[in-house]
Parts: C-alpha cells; structure tokens; sequence
C-alpha cells in the first residue's frame, strides 16, 4: 500500500512540473507577441548590463560604450559609492573642450588624491610665478612700500576683524602711562610669579626655576648661567619671600658681570657693601638695583669712590628708591666712575639735587681731560630737580652732545 502511494505522489509531481513548464512557454510566447513588454525587457538587460560593467570597472570610462536602446534618463540613479563616471568639460574662451580626466567618485580616498594634486598644482603655480617675478627687470617706484602700506590700511578699513589684537597683546601708550594699568599689570605679574591663578601650561623653563627656588637653600653657587636665569631666579624669590641675606650671596657670586636684583629690601647696606668690593674689581660692568634704599646710601658710595679707578668699569647704573642716596654722594659717585658709565637710570630718589646735574656738566664735558668721557643714556623719573637744574645742565656745557636716550 505504501509503495502505490509513493509511486502516485511521484506521478503527481511530474505532472505538476511539466504544466509549469508549459505555462512558461506560453508566457514567453505571448510576451514575444507584445512589443511592449519586450522594450521593458531590453531596457532591462541594459541597465543591468550598464551597472554590472562599471562595478566591475569602476576606472573604466563608459563613454566609448554606448547603447543606443538604454536612456540614462529613464533609468534610476546609482546610489553606490562610486557615482556616475563620465567625462567633464571645461569652457576655456568661448568653446568647449573635453576633460580626458574622468571625475572620480566622492570617496575618502579619491578626495584626498584630488586635494594632493589640487595643492601640488598650486605649487607650482607659485614657483611659476615667483620664477617671473626674478626674471622680472622691471624698476621699482620708491614709493612702493607707501603704496603697499596704504592698500593694507583700505584692507583694514574694509576687514574690520584685521584690526584686532589680543587683550594679552596690547601695548596701547596710553594705558602703559596710566597708574592704575600699571599696577593692575604688576599685580598679575605677581600673582602669576606666586603660581596663583593663570590658565597657561608652564614652559619646561618655568619649572625648572620654581624647582631651584624652592630647594634654594640648598644652592650654594649657581655656575656660569645666564644673566636673565639670575634675574627669573630673583623675581620667584621675591614673589614667594626668600629673598634675604643668603639668596643674596648666590646670586651675587663671584664672576659675575651684572648685578640686577627686583628687590633689594632684605639686603643690609653691610652686606651689599663686602660684595662689590670682590664684584667690581674682577669685572662688575653694571648694577641694576630695585627697592634699594636699604642697601645704597653713603656707605656703599664710598666703597666705590675709594676703589682704583682702573679697577672701575661700570658701564651701566640704575638706581630705583634710593632714599638714602644723597645729592654730595651722588655727585662723587658720579666723577669716580665717568670714565667708563655710559648709562644712567635714577627713579624716585628723592635727595638727588643741582650738585649731581653739575657733576654730568663738568665730568663729560668735551673740555674735561679725558676725551673717553661719553654719556649715552640719561633717565630720570620722579626726581625732584627743579627747571633750574636741568636747564643749567643743558645749557652751561656739552656734556649732552653724545646723548642717545633721553627720558
């Protein structure tokens, strides 16, 4: 019984398939025999031919490759990766001429050899240009520059934005000669010496002195430095208050050729007195000196005046609050070290007088015996000269003939 079953299953099938096939044939019959379904049968095979063709060669132009039964038009739009390939044209005068470069689709890669080629064009565009510009003999008007200067000053005029400047930039004259700018600038130069506040990364040399200064009492000699490291080492001790007798010591060791302290209110006038007398005879050119009243008066005058004057050779004194500098000793001071000071920088030294303009009349005068006598520099800020003085100083010799820098 059951294999009579399987045998008419097997029957029932074979017959179904061949009705399938039948009824296949029939359809094709009958679509041959409608022309419109065969046109929508070729269009087909094209289009498939079309796509399978530039995604298996996408390089490949298609433009010698026509099929005059396919419209483009009718045809949907490929939204693969690789885009439509085709040539370009480009319009140079008034014709059109073709591209040979096929446009490449709008993938990262070929973005970036587009952008590689784009700048390798302009490269050479501007050797191009700055070759011409050398095989170029033609003269050059004088006033070039001014014309230069005033097409950036229209560009500025039109592009407002090239005007600005960054707050941490500006060197504005009138806030710099205003009091309160001034001291809102030492403030935050401080706070930023202290550590305290400030949202820049600190510089590998910026770390460095805050390390040394705070293991200073361990520094016994600093070596051959760097003025300007003394100088950063001595405005970090004042900020965090170790700058007293032994941080004075090291920064005022022997061999050294200029002696610039931020503050010199922690140096005793003893102390200052026993380390020029070992500075300037082995080569001490200048002394630049803040807050110094403590540390220069009379005393540390007459170490100096008593000196040899070969063994002198400053060039350069500044002096900032000396309040115990008197007008006689300024004087002497000054005629004991003329041959060589060329620079002179006094700032709110209230006891300064007509005896130190008269000491510059006589000890630079042309007349003086000794011709190397030459004052270059000469800056005096809140002295309390009268008009007098100065007009005395100016008027009754040359003494300011060489004068470069006068403030």
């Amino acid at each position: 019984c059951n294999g009579t079953m399987s045998s008419s299953s097997r029957r029932s099938r074979r017959t179904a398939a061949v009705d399938d096939i039948e009824a296949a044939s029939n359809d094709n019959d009958t679509n041959s025999s409608n022309p419109r379904l065969q046109a929508i049968r070729e269009r087909s095979r094209a289009v498939a031919e079309r796509e399978a063709s530039r995604l298996a060669r996408p390089e490949a132009s298609l433009a010698s490759h026509k099929l005059g039964h396919a419209s483009k038009s009718k045809s949907a739009v490929s939204s693969t990766p690789f885009g439509q390939l085709m040539k370009t044209t480009t319009k140079s005068g008034g014709g059109t001429t073709n591209n040979n470069e096929a446009q490449e689709w709008c993938g990262p890669f070929s973005v970036a050899r587009q952008m590689i080629a784009a700048r390798e064009d302009a490269r050479r565009l501007r050797l191009q240009q700055t070759e011409e510009g050398e095989n170029d003999n033609k003269e050059h008007h004088p006033l070039d520059h001014v014309m230069e200067e005033a097409r950036l000053e229209q560009q500025r005029k039109d592009n407002p934005s090239m005007n600005w400047i960054s707050r941490r930039h500006r060197t504005d004259a009138t806030n710099n000669s205003n009091y309160y700018v001034k001291r809102r600038k030492r403030f935050h130069k401080q706070k930023e010496l202290m550590g305290i506040g400030g949202n820049s990364v600190p510089s590998l040399f910026r770390l460095c002195i805050n390390y040394l200064v705070d293991n200073f009492e361990h520094v016994d000699s600093l070596g051959l430095v760097d003025h300007s490291i003394r100088v950063a080492l001595c405005e970090r001790l004042v900020a965090q208050g170790k700058m007293n007798g032994a941080a004075f010591d090291v920064l005022a060791e022997e061999g050294v050729e200029t002696l610039e302290l931020v503050d010199c209110a922690q140096v005793t006038q003893d102390q200052f007195c026993d380390a020029i007398k070992v500075l300037i005879p082995i080569g001490l050119r200048a002394i630049l000196l803040q807050h110094c009243g403590r540390c220069f008066g009379g005393q540390a005058v007459k170490t100096i005046v008593d000196m040899k004057s070969d063994d002198i050779q400053l060039f350069a004194l500044s002096l900032s609050g000396a309040y115990l500098l008197s007008d006689d000793d300024l004087a002497r001071l000054i005629g004991a070290t003329s041959h060589s000071l060329t620079s002179i920088d006094l700032t709110a030294c209230p006891l300064v007088g007509p005896q130190f303009c008269n000491a510059i009349g006589q000890h630079y005068a042309s007349s003086f015996d000794d011709v190397t006598h030459c004052l270059l520099e000469l800056s005096l800020e809140d002295i309390p000269l009268k008009k007098e003085a100065l007009l005395s100083l100016g008027a009754a010799s040359d003494a300011l003939r060489n004068l470069k820098s006068l403030k």
